[in-house]
């Protein structure tokens, strides 16, 4: 999954498992961090 900051542009990528359920700070400034994207595991036929 995909977090970018919308106050000052950073941007990580973290596991759903870690950030399930909670909010994400910002490394870089004291704002929070908001889902882009999510890579999707392919479906297991």
């Amino acid at each position: 999954m995909w977090w970018s900051c919308p106050e000052c542009g950073s941007y990580a990528e973290m596991s759903g498992e870690e950030t399930a359920g909670f909010a994400v700070e910002c490394p870089d400034c004291p704002n929070p961090m908001v889902s882009q994207w999510v890579w999707d595991e392919p479906n297991a036929a």
